[in-house]
């Protein structure tokens, strides 16, 4: 891994945890995923946030060593483990400080706001948070749930689950900061689309298939096509992916083959297949 998107890598998770702590804890404001589940966690049991969000991390990665390929594991090894590091640094931070924010609808856009922008610049290095995501990827592998979807169904179980133990109206506020950071999210690192449609032509196609298939984790379709200007046989590979694996995917085609030529288009909606 390249310094550069070290450094940006640990700069867009100290500002998540940043946002979870000053924004999302102290007003258990449940934003889904490992951070939500440490809020309910610290709740229910009294047991430290950042800790909480370890377990939940460590089991999350045990399983995903069973039922996904050790290198994607590896990836999202050190953003997983970089997270809750930070949740419980600026915690310290924040009881040193006794930062308050006094009204809760401004804590939730402001952390909706921070907590996006964390992530998007995660997923701009091609990065995810392990987690809750490991689960997804599992069920798109074997139940062919499509990502967006297993993403809903996790991070809204453990959303509503929240509902249920700080009240309705928190609840709502958890859904102004889901659909903010959502909504950055998709700003930092692409649009509003959630799909990408990649048409590629490459000299090893074989290669680039096959990281399609065993690292993302997709479907791929080879298409036949022929250079008009020098009627010479191509292969032409076309995939849709999620708008989060869109670095992934680029950065794979220029490793496997740097002449690669690819165009990529948003995707309004992407139905059947794998």
């Amino acid at each position: 891994m390249k310094i550069k998107k070290i450094l940006i890598t640990i700069g867009g998770t100290f500002i998540s945890a940043f946002a979870f702590n000053a924004f999302f804890s102290p007003y258990h404001i449940v934003p889904g995923g490992v951070g939500g589940l440490g809020i309910i966690a610290n709740n229910l049991f009294s047991i430290n946030e950042s800790l909480a969000i370890l377990i939940a991390t460590v089991l999350l990665f045990l399983i995903g060593l069973i039922f996904l390929d050790k290198k994607t594991m590896l990836d999202t090894l050190f953003v997983s483990l970089l997270f809750p590091f930070f949740i419980y640094l600026t915690s310290l931070l924040f009881l040193k400080l006794n930062i308050i924010i006094d009204n809760k609808l401004l804590a939730a856009i402001a952390g909706g706001f921070l907590f996006g922008f964390g992530l998007g610049i995660i997923y701009r290095e091609g990065l995810t948070t392990g987690g809750i995501d490991i689960l997804t990827k599992i069920f798109n592998k074997y139940f062919n749930i499509n990502y967006g979807v297993g993403t809903l169904i996790l991070d809204g179980t453990i959303t509503v689950i929240g509902a249920f133990i700080f009240g309705f109206e928190t609840f709502l506020y958890s859904i102004v900061s889901i659909i903010i950071y959502s909504y950055i999210i998709d700003r930092v690192t692409l649009d509003l689309i959630g799909n990408k449609s990649f048409n590629i032509v490459t000299t090893k196609p074989d290669e680039v298939k096959d990281f399609i298939l065993n690292d993302l984790h997709h479907g791929v379709t080879i298409l036949n096509g022929k250079g008009a200007y020098t009627n010479e046989k191509k292969a032409v590979l076309f995939v849709a992916i999620p708008r989060k694996d869109y670095y992934k995917l680029k950065e794979g085609i220029r490793r496997i083959d740097n002449h690669a030529f690819f165009v990529v288009s948003s995707s309004y909606e992407v139905g059947g297949g794998k």
